[in-house]
């Protein structure tokens, strides 16, 4: 695994950060869904260090987490407790090799979709958009185009319209588009756009 991700697991190792908020919205609105516990499952795309992943699988949900390094889904696994090793299930592919998933009542996917190649990207959608189910529940987020990353032509930027159409057959819950100076994980300056999403399929 590259220097870069090996730095960024390292970091989360040592913060032991939350889960995403966009992901304790999409929990907070599961609950008023009520959904029942044997439909409750959840795919994490993009799962990387487990956060998100333990989150779910402490709110009961079964979890299907998806990661293209492997070093992230050993990590999940040796640091998965006994009492939830049964909900979990382990899924090592890259966004552009997906070609389904099962149908599923929530998809995360904390900032990792933008790495998905732009080629794949409108397959990848239309596969997540096809497996979550009626009122079914999307947490994660967009890197919009004035994004410092906006010239690596591997990744994929969205402007305020193309995120709209994206969720044409969503309510969306909760928006938020933010554009700022900061950092990356190793320490870089960088200016971020993100749209931060939570919605539920109509």
């Amino acid at each position: 695994m590259n220097n870069s991700w090996n730095t960024h697991y390292h970091y989360f190792d040592q913060k032991k950060h939350p889960p995403a908020a966009t992901l304790c919205n999409a929990i907070a609105l599961s609950r008023k869904t009520q959904i029942s516990q044997q439909d409750k499952l959840a795919i994490d795309l993009g799962c990387g260090n487990g956060v998100d992943t333990f989150a779910l699988l402490q709110d009961k949900w079964n979890v299907l987490a998806i990661d293209k390094q492997n070093e992230a889904l050993l990590r999940i696994k040796e640091n998965t407790p006994d009492t939830y090793k049964e909900q979990l299930r382990l899924s090592l592919n890259s966004f552009e090799n997906i070609e389904e998933l099962p149908n599923c009542q929530l998809i995360n996917a904390t900032f990792s979709l933008p790495f998905c190649h732009p080629d794949h990207f409108g397959k990848l959608w239309n596969i997540i958009t096809s497996s979550i189910t009626k009122k079914g529940i999307f947490s994660g987020h967009f890197f919009g185009i004035n994004d410092s990353w906006n010239s690596n032509l591997e990744m994929t930027f969205h402007t305020q319209k193309q995120i709209t159409e994206l969720f044409s057959r969503f309510d969306i819950e909760y928006c938020n588009e933010i554009e700022k100076q900061g950092k990356t994980i190793s320490g870089k300056e960088k200016y971020w756009h993100v749209f931060h999403i939570v919605a539920q399929k109509k």
